[in-house]
């Protein structure tokens, strides 16, 4: 059981280093909370998340267009 507990949170850990979906739904939050600006982002990370942030709606700084 230790040892697929352990697993999991590899995954996951290695996962959220890649920029995961879950990331991506963490940076949109992040930024529509005013908690980050999108340069904040990582640069392999910035057009999927202005994208996810437009399609939501949104402009570059999280405001509700």
């Amino acid at each position: 059981m230790r040892v697929k507990i352990a697993r999991l949170l590899i995954h996951w850990a290695v996962a959220l280093a890649k920029g995961g979906e879950t990331m991506l739904a963490v940076y949109v939050m992040m930024i529509h909370k005013g908690m980050i600006k999108l340069v904040d982002v990582p640069v392999q990370s910035r057009d999927k998340v202005a994208a996810a942030l437009e399609a939501g709606g949104m402009d570059q700084s999280g405001n509700i267009v």
